[in-house]
């Protein structure tokens, strides 16, 4: 009876992690097949680089990916440049059982609501490396009217994203109070968001980053059953002693942060 349970327990198991990890045609079709091994088995790869490189190694194949390209941070030799990469297979029953949410399915809509709920990423958590310990990301974030603005606005999120541009502030715990412009692309099953600095971004007593400097990339492919995020924040920083290791803690902490924060929000 014992050996009857203990087999019964494994077969679940390996029933689970086939579930999954099961492929994906159409993620296959869009990844890298030198990173698609990888992203199956793990659920996830992330990188980063620091060599002033212009190349996106992550990026999947999408209708978007030209605008990705095309908002590339250009380089600066005597700055401290920065790519980080995050690639992700969220399954959507997952999603639904981790929210609580009482959805039957999601879509591409429910991806657009919550990538324009900028009032919903405040207080949101992350690790603070220099800490040890979680700490408040934003302790204030909303939109506003336009860039020279700091009053909030409600939320522009419903109906189609496509061709939306709007401004948010957003009051981070290490960078402190800065502004973005989100430029929005969205088609029947793909969501791009872009963040765009439009502030100096400073980095303790330093300005360190500066307009035109700085975005981030949130990617959404519905592929069925997944939906496949890619993050891409790139940046190209003043240079100044122990940049590297602030740049390289605060901003991966940072998009850890808005990944775990996007799979709450269904």
């Amino acid at each position: 009876m014992k050996n009857n349970k203990r087999i019964f327990v494994f077969l679940a198991f390996f029933g689970i992690c086939f579930y999954l990890f099961a492929e994906n045609p159409k993620i296959k079709e869009l990844v890298d097949e030198k990173y698609y091994e990888k992203l199956v088995k793990d659920g996830s790869i992330t990188i980063y680089r620091d060599d002033g490189s212009s190349e996106y190694l992550l990026l999947p194949k999408s209708e978007y990916s030209e605008q990705i390209n095309k908002c590339k941070i250009q380089k600066d030799k005597k700055n401290f440049p920065f790519v980080y990469e995050g690639l992700y297979i969220l399954n959507k029953k997952d999603l639904i059982k981790s929210s609580n949410s009482s959805a039957e399915n999601l879509d591409i809509t429910d991806v657009s609501r919550i990538c324009r709920s900028v009032s919903k990423m405040q207080g949101m958590k992350y690790y603070s490396t220099s800490k040890k310990k979680e700490m408040v990301l934003y302790e204030k974030a909303y939109m506003i009217a336009d860039e020279n603005s700091k009053e909030p606005i409600p939320d522009k999120n419903t109906g189609n994203a496509d061709g939306q541009v709007s401004y948010s502030y957003q009051d981070d715990n290490s960078f402190g109070p800065n502004r973005y412009k989100l430029c929005y692309f969205q088609n029947e099953n793909q969501l791009l968001a872009q963040f765009n600095l439009v502030d100096v971004m400073g980095l303790g007593p330093f300005k360190a980053i500066y307009p035109g400097k700085f975005i981030n990339n949130i990617l959404v492919i519905d592929c069925g059953e997944d939906f496949l995020l890619y993050l891409c924040t790139d940046l190209d920083s003043v240079k100044f002693p122990g940049i590297k290791g602030q740049i390289v803690d605060s901003m991966t902490s940072r998009m850890d942060a808005i990944y775990k924060w996007f799979i709450t929000q269904f």
